[in-house]
């Protein structure tokens, strides 16, 4: 893959790639890219110059850039999943049933394909289910006894008897009847039945027997997991990834399942599927949150039983790459996300650093551990077999930024050269039967059933006895033992020779069974190291579990006692409970009866101060009567110099006699009284800015509760609580000359600040006049 633009140089690229392919026995990693369909009304970043070469279009903050990469083939969004299959796959899965191994996985965006790429659906079948169609095509009639050939739980094989092969296949017939009546009483559906177009190999050896494993794990929170292991109940256990002792990385106690059918291998794929980690996202409704492994391996065993040959398929589905900040994952969605991009990383970062060390012959360290995801694969990237990636590309102009980084990879990626694979015999183990049984023709080894044999020396050397009288009958006689020695002779020749060829075979066969020896007791050292170390903690955690039943005893005590001391506490919050409904229901009564009093005071309050009101008022008006008719007196201009006092006298004499009379009568006469302020029973706050003088009028304020103060000092003489009046007290001189007094009342209002305003209400307006005023009377006056 190349990137055509202002910063490349292509005579470069070109020399680094003949460089690089000058080496035959490497190939490099095939990279393969498809295009999704995209709807009419969105636009397109991506254009197709050729089969092999695409532009992508992006904005920057330069301008547009457009930048050329080229593929090994690429897909368009008209490309079926057939034409998919006959160009990516189709190869790895003749080199799977010649022995060797491969690697296919798919990268791209979130809702780019990848998924619909390796499955497909029942109608239009993927990757994968035509991998394992076209595999069970093409071995049908080869395919070996079912349990003849088993795993053995550490990433390799051995045969098993006759006789265990039956008690296997027995348990499994009970084992399958049991589970297809908690299917069928759970109303579950476990095939998935793909379209079988029945395409076949042709490379398939007659002279073999097949069997085929089938296991399906999964990387979530870099975490392995094994989707196929129902011992594990709902919650999946973590697996951890070991090295056999061939150097080849897997993971410990997988579930591998020999299937002798295509049904058999989608129903654990189905299986698997419904316990694989799905979301949903912004971009996608079902996305994957893991990197699914699917491996199909293929054992071959020759008909004699001589060789032992296995080929390993992974079809990996990787995660969608993309930013958080465009999906808007939180909480455990965005740990997902965090997850799949550290492991894509360090993907990244491992193959950088192989073509580093390719490029520029450095000897970097390979940073395999850094991930899940790339230490399981380890094995593939260092000659272990063919590596192949489809890339998957959404042409949405929106996600023309993640298109970037991914064609990027995309040409990091197929630079990198990989050792081309080889077939190899895998060394097996017979297994011990369970119950001694007499050894079946089918159950020995070559060498074995050869060494039975019969040794044959030629033919038998006859008892000669010579005639003295007929010596030409001695020479014809001896002749014929001379010929027969002769062959004898030529017979042990052969012998000698087959002796040899037996003795090398025989040595070669020792030597390959030292070698296993050697191989099992140090995978039987480990093994106990192991062990030794699972008793210890084994013993560990039981006395942990010791201790924690006794704090879980202690526990469950003190749990007790405190139950006992929440009842008890419950019974007295409840009395007092009762108690305070009790006291309110009193409270409620006592506020009632004194609504009542308080209302019948009140009218009979109202009914004396009306009385009162009606004497105050004809008090008035008998003095107004009296003053008005001394102002006649005194304004009268016609009034003589020279009257007597009695005539005065005479003219007030009615006026006294008047006040004789209600005195007589017992009539209260009307005393000058100071009016009652309507807040008489409140605390005043009296702020005299300036001592007033007294002008001794009728109505005077009446504040019986109150602190006078010259001058406001400190917030606190505003904010006493004990205070809800405020008066300011002011004297002026009027218009004509006359001194009055006017008082500024209002209400004072406590703030949520904690301070205090005061809001007026109400002026009140005190004056003096004098009656030989010669100005128009005026009466003291109240606003």
């Amino acid at each position: 893959m190349k990137i055509n633009d202002e910063n490349t140089d292509p005579n470069e690229n070109s020399t680094l790639n003949s460089e690089s392919s000058s080496d035959p026995s490497k190939d490099p990693v095939q990279v393969f890219c498809r295009l999704r369909a995209l709807p009419e009304e969105c636009q397109s970043c991506v254009k197709l110059l050729s089969p092999t070469t695409l532009t992508l279009t992006a904005s920057s903050k330069i301008g547009r850039k457009e930048c050329n990469y080229v593929f090994k083939h690429i897909f368009t969004s008209y490309a079926g999943q057939r034409e998919v299959f006959e160009h990516v796959a189709l190869p790895l899965l003749e080199d799977l049933v010649k022995g060797k191994n491969g690697l296919l996985f798919t990268y791209g965006v979130t809702g780019s394909g990848k998924t619909y790429t390796l499955t497909g659906e029942p109608s239009m079948p993927g990757v994968m289910p035509r991998c394992i169609n076209t595999l069970f095509n093409s071995i049908a009639d080869y395919q070996a006894q079912k349990f003849l050939i088993k795993s053995d739980k550490m990433n390799g094989f051995e045969i098993q008897g006759e006789n265990d092969a039956l008690e296997d296949r027995l348990l499994e017939v009970k084992t399958s009847t049991t589970k297809m009546k908690t299917i069928k009483r759970g109303g579950g559906d476990v095939k998935n039945n793909y379209e079988n177009d029945g395409t076949k190999l042709r490379c398939v050896n007659e002279n073999n027997l097949y069997a085929v494993f089938i296991s399906y794990t999964e990387i979530y929170n870099n975490t392995v997991y094994d989707l196929l292991d129902e011992t594990s109940g709902k919650v999946l256990q973590a697996k951890i990834i070991r090295e056999d002792s061939q150097k080849r990385m897997y993971v410990n106690g997988v579930v591998e399942v020999e299937v002798k059918s295509a049904a058999d291998a989608f129903e654990l794929f189905c299986i698997g599927q419904r316990r694989k980690r799905m979301g949903h996202t912004i971009l996608n409704a079902e996305s994957s949150r893991s990197h699914s492994t699917f491996n199909i391996r293929v054992v071959q065993l020759q008909k004699d039983r001589s060789h032992l040959m296995v080929g390993q398929l992974s079809l990996v589905d990787l995660a969608g790459s993309e930013r958080c900040s465009r999906t808007q994952n939180t909480g455990m969605r965005l740990k997902e996300a965090s997850s799949i991009n550290n492991s894509l990383m360090s993907l990244r970062t491992c193959l950088e650093i192989l073509r580093e060390n390719q490029l520029n012959g450095a000897n970097k360290l390979v940073p395999y551990r850094d991930s899940r995801l790339t230490l399981l694969f380890k094995n593939y990237f260092e000659g272990e077999g063919n590596v192949r990636m489809i890339v998957c590309i959404n042409p949405s102009i929106e996600d023309c930024e993640e298109n970037l980084q991914v064609l990027k990879f995309a040409e990091m990626t197929q630079d990198v050269k990989i050792p081309k694979a080889e077939s190899r015999y895998t060394p097996y183990k017979y297994k011990t039967p369970s119950k001694p049984t007499k050894q079946t023709p089918s159950t020995q080894t070559p060498v074995t059933s050869k060494i039975k044999k019969v040794v044959s020396f030629g033919p038998k050397i006859p008892s000669v006895k010579l005639n003295m009288e007929n010596p030409h009958e001695n020479i014809m006689v001896l002749d014929s033992l001379i010929k027969l020695l002769h062959a004898r002779r030529q017979k042990r020749e052969r012998n000698q020779q087959e002796l040899a060829k037996r003795e090398q075979h025989f040595r070669k066969r020792l030597l390959h069974i030292h070698q296993d020896s050697v191989l099992t007791k140090s995978e039987i050292r480990s093994l106990k190291a192991l062990l030794k170390k699972e008793k210890q903690t084994n013993r560990n955690l039981n006395t942990k579990i010791t201790d924690l039943e006794t704090s879980n005893e202690n526990l469950a005590s003190s749990n007790k006692q405190l139950q006992d001391t929440i009842r008890t506490l419950q019974t007295t919050i409840d009395e007092k409970n009762l108690r305070i409904n009790q006291n309110r229901l009193e409270r409620e009564k006592a506020k009632q009866k004194l609504a009542l009093q308080s209302e019948k005071m009140s009218q009979e309050l109202d009914e004396k101060l009306r009385q009162q009101r009606a004497r105050l008022q004809a008090a008035m008006l008998a003095k107004e009567a009296k003053i008005q008719k001394v102002k006649e007196i005194l304004e009268s201009d016609t009034m003589s110099a020279c009257a007597s006092e009695q005539e005065v006298e005479a003219r007030v004499q009615p006026e006294v006699k008047i006040v004789q009379e209600m005195r007589t009568s017992g009539t209260t006469l009307p005393t000058p009284r100071h009016r009652r302020s309507r807040s008489a029973g409140e605390v005043w706050l009296e702020h005299n800015a300036i001592k007033p003088v007294a002008l001794g009028t009728v109505l005077q304020p009446s504040m019986k509760k109150r602190k006078s103060v010259s001058k406001l000092k400190k917030a606190s003489d505003v904010t006493n609580p004990r205070q809800n009046k405020y008066c300011l007290l002011a004297q002026e001189a009027d218009a004509g000359g006359e001194l009055e007094t006017k008082l500024y009342k209002g209400d004072i209002v406590p703030t949520c600040g904690g301070g205090a305003q005061v809001i007026f209400n109400d002026v009140e307006c005190l004056r003096q006049e004098s009656p030989t005023n010669t100005h128009a009377p005026s009466t003291p006056s109240r606003k």
